[in-house]
């Protein structure tokens, strides 16, 4: 029987207690590493230059979409191409992204140079160009005027927004802000990390599960661990009786096992992903290639339509490729026909896409609700959550000390810097084998309107980048899903007092969590960037009760869909959805051909293999 089972953290791509209580799961642009070359390499080593075997009777290509150039979308276009490539397929795969600059869904980071995006007009807090996957309204917003019970905005948020919307219109002025200035800032999926529920991640007889490939990714540099005891829970407990208490001090506990994070940006991760795709083009005597589209909104209204299985080949006229095919349109453009059909991205956007199919049963599990909370048994509706994400950049204070030489230091330190340094000094006092290396990442648990903080000065060294300053400190924070829904408002275009007042009070609740004197954090931020996330994370996965499965696939009209909603809500979930669904089309495509050699060229009734994993 399928069920859905809750989440039991609510945390940023976060998965179940008591594991790890924060895994980040949550036009090809210029590429920031130099790694094509050595994946080419080593593809290209890995197969023989020799001509393949001629091929008698050559088969037409099996087309594959997939929409959503996330962590799931390239880890399934990977498999797709790697085990395509390894037994001689002829498949030709197309991935359809919607980031504006590059591929990686939430998994993604701002990087020196970018471009910015146009900022819409503000005034009327209601957008002027909407996608059509937005929320219709922001019902229970929390935009509400004093009497809301939340202080009014602070002066210093109010005139970096103000200044901020006078620049939108300037190009220059936009990539001279600080935040851009100072180096990688990553302002989503924050942590890698092996969920423990998982044992096939870390299968010893599997070279290709996840463990391989995240040491591959720490060989070739594009991750790299975080130093021991530098990601921490805050806790508010008393340590003389273990009670809870909003009003005790608060200490820091390290969380223990292996965790990384992608090296220059977790964008690292999917730009790595997308460059092994890209280099099966160059491959020699291979059928099978790739191409990623960036920048394209496939119409959720009318962009996805089921022109069934009995379409001519074109190579061929009098042939019949007797497989399911799709058509895909963005706006009046066609972007082409295909065989198999991925979703590869959950939310309203899929849920819409897929709504005027025939595929009724497939739709039916990407239906989404919106809530900060699901049912102890899971509900039957996946459910997703909203948060807010804040990444603001700080001034340090000059800070001079003497040595016991008489020489003088000078440091930069922010209030929480300060307030990390204090806690963790306080948390070896009481534990000798605490480490006392700076904290990279908090996990917040004593104040509920927050989840996260994590540095991506120290993350990503900004201090060796020759643009930053070093009196400054780059920060991302997470609000917790109860606030971002208790702020809701149009994610694509939030109106100037809420984005005020959702980052005043998210600031307060940083000080308030630090035990940071009130005010001191907010009136020294020096610029900021405000993003909702209307579809943050899943609350709930789906589960069937069977290991093989993690992926959803309906072989009667060829599409499937995979995701960290259906296996783990992780950067390794999604990764592992995306390969079981490979693994699965490429046997259901082998076994449909066998089935058309015995029958002459006929699928017979039933011969499909009729697999619903979910």
């Amino acid at each position: 029987m399928i069920m859905l089972v809750p989440i039991v953290s609510v945390l940023m791509l976060s998965g179940r207690q008591p594991t790890l209580a924060f895994r980040s799961i949550p036009s090809p642009s210029p590429i920031v590493r130099s790694s094509t070359y050595p994946v080419r390499a080593a593809l290209a080593s890995s197969r023989s230059d020799a001509m393949p075997p001629s091929r008698q009777e050559e088969s037409p290509p099996l087309s594959i979409a997939i929409l959503g150039g996330g962590i799931a979308g390239l880890s399934c276009a990977t498999h797709l191409l790697r085990q395509s490539s390894d037994s001689d397929a002829n498949v030709r795969i197309t991935l359809f992204d919607t980031g504006r600059l590059r591929p990686g869904g939430r998994c993604s980071s701002r990087l020196p140079n970018d471009s910015p995006a146009a900022v819409k007009n503000r005034s009327s807090g209601v957008s002027n160009v909407r996608r059509a996957c937005d929320d219709t309204a922001a019902e229970g917003s929390g935009t509400g005027s004093d009497g809301s019970g939340h202080e009014m905005p602070n002066d210093n948020i109010g005139s970096i927004l103000k200044r901020q919307q006078m620049q939108s219109t300037s190009t220059a002025a936009s990539r001279d802000r600080i935040l851009t200035a100072m180096g990688p800032v990553d302002h989503a999926a924050q942590i890698l990390s092996i969920p423990a529920e998982i044992p096939s991640l870390v299968d010893a007889n599997d070279a290709e599960c996840f463990q391989h490939q995240l040491n591959t990714w720490l060989q070739d540099q594009v991750i790299e661990s975080f130093p021991e005891g530098s990601v921490c829970e805050l806790l508010s407990l008393d340590p003389s009786n273990g009670n809870s208490s909003t009003l005790s001090k608060p200490r820091l506990q390290p969380i223990q096992g292996q965790m990384c994070y992608g090296k220059g940006g977790m964008s690292s991760i999917p730009l790595a992903m997308r460059d092994h795709c890209l280099a099966y083009n160059d491959l020699q005597h291979s059928r099978v290639s790739f191409q990623i589209m960036q920048d394209v909104w496939v119409s959720p209204s009318n962009g996805v339509k089921y022109i069934g299985n009995n379409h001519k080949n074109s190579k061929d006229g009098d042939s019949v490729v007797n497989e399911p095919q799709w058509e895909l349109r963005a706006g009046p453009k066609s972007l082409g026909k295909y065989h198999r059909l991925i979703i590869a991205h959950n939310g309203k956007c899929a849920d819409r896409i897929m709504s005027k199919t025939p595929a009724k049963e497939f739709h039916s599990l990407l239906r989404t609700k919106f809530a900060p909370y699901v049912p102890k048994w899971g509900g039957n509706e996946m459910t997703l959550n909203s948060i807010y994400s804040l990444v603001f950049a700080i001034k340090c204070p000059k800070d001079s000390d003497n040595d016991r030489n008489g020489a003088v230091h000078t440091s930069y330190n922010s209030p929480i810097v300060n307030a990390l340094k204090n806690l963790s000094q306080s948390a070896a006092e009481s534990s000798p084998q605490q480490s006392t290396n700076d904290i990279y990442t908090v996990i917040i648990k004593n104040e509920p309107n927050l989840r996260l903080l994590s540095s991506n000065t120290l993350k990503h060294r900004h201090h060796k980048n020759p643009n930053a300053q070093s009196s400054i400190e780059v920060y991302t924070l997470l609000s917790s899903p109860q606030f971002g829904r208790q702020y809701k408002g149009p994610q694509e275009n939030l109106p100037l007092d809420l984005m005020e007042k959702v980052t005043t009070e998210m600031l307060h609740s940083l000080e308030k969590a630090f035990n940071i004197d009130r005010g001191t954090v907010l009136q020294n931020v020096v610029d900021l960037k405000l993003q909702l996330w209307g579809a943050a994370v899943p609350m709930n996965t789906w589960k069937s009760g069977k290991d093989s499965d993690g992926f959803v696939y309906d072989a009667q009209y060829g599409v499937g869909a995979c995701g960290d909603w259906i296996l783990d809500a992780s950067i390794a979930g999604a990764w592992e959805s995306g390969r079981r669904l490979a693994k699965w089309i490429l046997e259901e495509h082998h076994h449909q051909q066998q089935q058309q050699q015995r029958t002459g060229g006929d699928m017979e009734e039933g011969d499909g293999l009729q697999r619903w994993s979910v």
